[in-house]
């Protein structure tokens, strides 16, 4: 199902991501100092000029007591294959 945006959302099973999904999070995560990421929920792609996924992740900052935050993460594929992080940004509960 397409909505708008061009965002594909694709089915959730449980809160396992797609292995190439899984693979893109852990690389572009893995790069990020001062906070740890946990995929909560797969929530879609978008096609531009290569993949866009849209992940639910709990957010973890490295710092002491600090609070968790549930996020939105949106990790870009590019054709060539590199990957990157477009955005975090917190949901409002």
């Amino acid at each position: 199902m397409t909505i708008l945006g061009g965002w594909n959302l694709d089915e959730v099973k449980g809160t396992a991501l797609p292995q190439k999904v899984q693979t893109d999070f852990t690389a572009v995560t893995s790069e990020i100092v001062g906070a740890d990421y946990e995929p909560l929920a797969y929530l879609g792609s978008q096609q531009v000029n290569g993949t866009n996924y849209r992940i639910l992740a709990l957010q973890r900052l490295v710092v002491p007591d600090t609070e968790k935050k549930i996020v939105k993460m949106i990790i870009h594929e590019a054709i060539d294959g590199s990957v990157r992080l477009v955005s975090v940004s917190r949901v409002a509960l």
